[in-house]
């Protein structure tokens, strides 16, 4: 009796039971869906952290090549100064007496 009551309702109960394996897996994607939206959110907020945290590197790596070539110019002026002086050095010197004599005839001072 059964099996006859079966094979009667085989259309409807394949029809059920392919409905109810399609809301199970309209649910499963639901779900999926759910769970990727999440998902997105999480890694956009990620990315717009990550930009941002990329936007202070690149102004950091600017503001230290600036450092970088005003410490260079300075190093550059530096070195010049230093070879004024090496040049200069001895120059100060007492004048041999023939012109310290001449240098006193010619710039009198007068007290």
């Amino acid at each position: 009796m059964t099996l006859v009551w079966l094979l009667r309702n085989l259309p409807v109960l394949a029809v059920a039971l392919g409905g109810a394996v399609l809301v199970l897996w309209g649910g499963r994607l639901m779900q999926e869906r759910t769970r990727l939206s999440a998902e997105l959110g999480q890694l956009q907020r990620q990315l717009s952290t990550a930009l941002i945290e990329l936007d202070r590197a690149q102004e950091a790596a600017r503001i230290h090549r600036a450092h970088l070539a005003r410490a260079e110019d300075a190093a550059r002026r530096w070195s010049g100064i230093a070879n004024d002086l090496q040049r200069m050095e001895g120059q100060d010197a007492p004048l041999s007496p023939l012109l310290g004599y001449t240098a006193e005839r010619l710039y009198q001072t007068r007290p």
